[in-house]
């Protein structure tokens, strides 16, 4: 077996393993460093302009420096960005160079370009991955060098795609399992979490602790968990992926 098949099968492994977006994050990362990157962004890529609390929902991984982040989003450059605006038509994978080289609006790259690298980005890769309803969503790498034009980058178009894949498909989970549990059941298993007893819900809740009780009962029926232990499992997980 090949040494960069063997490396991932390791990466998938890794993910596999994962609980949490920013052990995702770790994962893609710790592939990508070999390439000088050190941030990761990724997203729904927005087709139209919208409030700041929808763009923000959009977010998937977040590891840039956060201060960029913030500056990015009070400003409203997501709109400006030549990035953005070349994955309204780009569906393979490219550098921010040639992001910056196709952007006739050579005022926002002078911008975007000059901000970025403020924060110690300078130059990047983007994968744009393509879900089945029709969705654009982009895993965007970053560092503070400039990547050598015989770098060979095809090695992350495959780590981003099996990672977004992994990540989308335990978000859909918690959807489907939140959704099914009322907001007094949810309660009560988190809090069961906690080590907190029946009788200290009931007290933290204002209800009874036969209804606590009964709550715990039925989620664990909804969640089709052999015991309260095994749901209660199920649901601090499940938070682990907001």
């Amino acid at each position: 077996m090949s040494d960069r098949l063997s490396q991932t099968f390791r990466f998938m492994e890794a993910v596999e393993q994962t609980r949490t977006a920013a052990e995702i994050e770790d994962c893609l990362l710790g592939l990508a460093a070999e390439f000088g990157f050190t941030g990761l962004f990724g997203g729904i890529v927005p087709t139209r302009p919208a409030p700041l609390a929808e763009l923000r929902s959009r977010i998937l991984f977040q590891r840039f420096p956060a201060q960029w982040l913030d500056r990015y989003s009070r400003k409203g450059y997501v709109f400006r960005d030549p990035i953005i605006q070349h994955l309204f038509h780009e569906r393979t994978p490219f550098t921010w160079h040639e992001g910056y080289k196709s952007c006739p609006q050579r005022s926002n790259v002078r911008l975007i370009q000059g901000e970025a690298a403020e924060f110690g980005l300078r130059d990047g890769y983007v994968v744009p991955i393509s879900t089945i309803d029709g969705e654009i969503v982009s895993l965007s790498f970053g560092g503070p060098g400039t990547l050598p034009a015989s770098a060979d980058l095809s090695v992350l178009n495959f780590a981003a795609s099996y990672a977004l894949g992994r990540h989308l498909h335990r978000i859909a989970t918690w959807r489907r399992v939140n959704s099914n549990l009322t907001a007094r059941e949810w309660d009560c298993l988190l809090w069961a979490g906690e080590g907190k007893t029946n009788w200290e819900i009931s007290a933290i809740l204002g209800i009874s602790k036969s209804t606590v009780t009964k709550h715990i009962m039925a989620a664990r029926a909804k969640l089709g968990a052999v015991s309260k232990a095994h749901a209660i499992a199920m649901a601090i997980r499940t938070k682990l992926l907001r």
